[in-house]
């Protein structure tokens, strides 16, 4: 029996993070239902924990790290040991890198990234078609030495966006498979119905019947969500928040009027981020028109992933300015639209490669997110065809993502 590694649990304040975990845990079960599996976490909470141990209880969790000039704990040195391939799980950097080195040298045995972005072009801000000219344009190492190191001996690198990718594929590496493989969220299909039904039934949101809405700044307040004193990048940040700010949601806002008004359906406003909510009420509250305001509810407080899935599967649809409530919706073949902030990373460029719909903010585009709604609207049937058929061809790739995961175990296969 092969014994799969999973590296993955980034952080819990996003449920997009959160979910990159389950997704990747299900492809293998789904895909190759032979093989044992340990996830090595990085970052969980007891929530995380409820939720794994209730859908995937066969899987052993390690959160022991490897701390320098110390003695490897018994469950690390037993990982080592059993394991047979390390999967880096999907995530917005190599954030992993450190263990993927470690296992590296600890044991000698293969690994490989499994939807990961490798962003050269941070802090530059723009435009997906932009940022796939300056990738074009690079020319030389842009690498840390750790990165390349686990890069360059990986047995395959599945990269999330096609622009990761590009921008790999120019970097001189050894890895025998460099290619697109979508972020492993779009796996996370094991939601339990009951888990939404309070939400449903607090705000009498009929199945098939409402609108999704997920807000978001240009840049995460970290410094706020983990209470740390400001640096002076947070600072500068902070003011960049401020000058988009209404802006911003003001295209939200004129989405979600316009749904309310052309369906009649409510829309509900949610968290991918544990801050949103505070930004939704300030931002949102009391400034809809009057014959829309009884139709949109602000949910006010933080959810965990089972929630959020659970509650998108019965969505007319979603539209989101964080870029995983899509793919967590498209898991479940529920039409959406990402409306993408020029500050985020080229991740987004995913969207363009999986056949999803999706608006650059910017000047002249803040039309474009209530017309992909209006068409959403108009034919329900049609826009359900159209994510399931991406759903289905982004899970056939993390088919192929998982049977060469297995393939570079080689003669360990038993």
């Amino acid at each position: 029996m092969v014994h799969v590694v999973l590296v993955s649990g980034w952080q819990t304040v996003n449920i997009g993070d959160v979910a990159h975990t389950p997704g990747a845990l299900r492809a293998f079960e789904r895909y190759a239902p032979e093989v044992k599996l340990t996830l090595w976490a990085r970052s969980i909470d007891e929530s995380v924990r409820r939720m794994l141990a209730r859908y995937f209880p066969d899987v052993e969790i390690i959160e022991d790290r490897v701390v320098p000039d110390e003695q490897l704990s018994p469950g690390l040195e037993r990982m080592f040991a059993e394991g047979d391939l390390l999967v880096h799980g999907s995530g917005p950097s190599l954030v992993g890198q450190a263990e993927v080195a470690e296992w590296r040298r600890l044991t000698g045995k293969p690994h490989g990234f499994f939807g990961v972005t490798v962003d050269p072009l941070r802090p530059y801000f723009s435009t997906l078609d932009r940022a796939a000219s300056m990738v074009n344009a690079i020319d030389g190492d842009l690498l840390t030495e750790r990165e390349r190191e686990v890069l360059d001996t990986a047995a395959f690198v599945y990269c999330r966006d096609s622009l990761t990718e590009r921008f790999l594929a120019g970097q001189g590496l050894g890895a025998p498979k460099i290619a697109f493989g979508p972020d492993a969220t779009v796996m996370f299909d094991v939601v339990d119905d009951g888990d939404g039904q309070a939400v449903l039934a607090d705000y009498g949101l009929k199945p098939g019947r409402f609108l999704c809405v997920v807000p978001r700044l240009r840049f995460t307040p970290y410094h706020q969500i983990r209470n740390y004193p400001p640096a002076a990048e947070d600072l500068r940040r902070s003011a960049y928040n401020a000058g988009y700010l209404k802006s911003d949601l003001d295209v939200l806002r004129q989405t979600v009027i316009g749904w309310v008004r052309a369906t009649g359906e409510p829309a509900l406003v949610v968290p991918e981020m544990s801050y949103a909510m505070e930004v939704a009420e300030a931002e949102f509250a009391g400034t809809f028109p009057a014959d829309v305001a009884d139709l949109v509810h602000i949910l006010p407080r933080f959810w965990d992933l089972t929630e959020a899935a659970a509650v998108y599967r019965r969505a007319g649809a979603v539209v989101s300015m964080e870029c995983h409530s899509p793919l967590i919706a498209l898991a479940e073949g529920i039409p959406s639209v990402y409306l993408r902030q020029p500050t985020d990373t080229i991740k987004g460029q995913m969207y363009n490669d999986l056949g999803l719909p999706f608006v650059e903010l910017g000047p002249g585009t803040d039309a474009a997110a209530g017309q992909l709604m209006q068409k959403i609207a108009d034919d329900r049937p049609a826009a359900a065809e159209v994510a399931r058929q991406a759903r289905d061809g982004a899970q056939e790739r993390v088919r192929e993502m998982v049977e060469t995961a297995i393939a570079a175990v080689g003669s360990r296969i038993s």
